[in-house]
């Protein structure tokens, strides 16, 4: 088993805390990522691997998985000794649903501001109305959270694909200065995943590359 891994990847990070927190540990092969060049150099193999030449993708038995979810649902079904989905099919329908919520901010407008905020730090050139677009999005997102975290402990019916993509989506934000506010339902559940050996050591790893780049 192989994963094509970006650090400072949101995607690959959901892939990889998955693959941890199941006991398993692949060969890693990482496309760096820095503000100068962006993605790259990405090897040929890679791109072989991956048609979009997007990370992540796990290659295992001479087949080569691309996007987040379908790896962990790969995962989820090839080693379910450690389930991250409930069992009933309404419960894994709404897992689903907050992980596809996590995802398309993710995709949509994580990546607004990592343009226009991580890659200007200063503010010159700034598309304001990108910034207050994508803010807002992420306001409704975590007022969705709170609700179900303010009388849930989890968003799933116990720990699940679902907290990995929101708490990575939050944590990706955050450094991008999109706070968690007044909300004491996030803020404890939060904590509760931060507190998790296999997401603690995804944290410190990306708060190093991020550093770096």
């Amino acid at each position: 088993m192989k994963l094509w891994s970006g650090t400072l990847s949101p995607f690959s990070a959901k892939v990889r805390i998955v693959l941890a927190e199941k006991g398993l540990a692949p060969e890693v092969a990482e496309i760096p990522w820095s503000r100068a060049n962006l993605w790259g150099p990405k090897p040929a193999a890679f791109l072989a691997a991956s048609p979009k030449g997007e990370v992540p993708v796990l290659e295992v038995s001479g087949l080569a998985i691309v996007d987040s979810t379908v790896i962990n649902e790969y995962l989820e079904e090839a080693y379910p000794q450690v389930p991250l989905m409930p069992k009933d099919p309404a419960a894994r329908a709404a897992c689903r649903m907050w992980e596809d919520m996590a995802d398309f901010l993710m995709a949509e407008y994580l990546t607004t501001l990592i343009r226009e905020v991580f890659m200007k730090p200063d503010g010159e050139g700034r598309d304001e109305a990108a910034v207050a677009e994508a803010l807002t999005a992420f306001n409704g997102f975590r007022n969705a959270l709170e609700k179900r975290l303010s009388v849930h402990t989890y968003l799933s019916d116990g720990y699940s694909l679902a907290d990995v993509a929101a708490w990575l989506c939050l944590t990706f934000s955050q450094s991008l200065g999109v706070t968690v506010g007044e909300r004491p339902g996030i803020q404890a559940w939060y904590a509760r995943i931060s507190e998790r050996p296999v997401v603690q050591a995804e944290l410190v790893s990306v708060m190093a590359a991020a550093a770096a780049a």
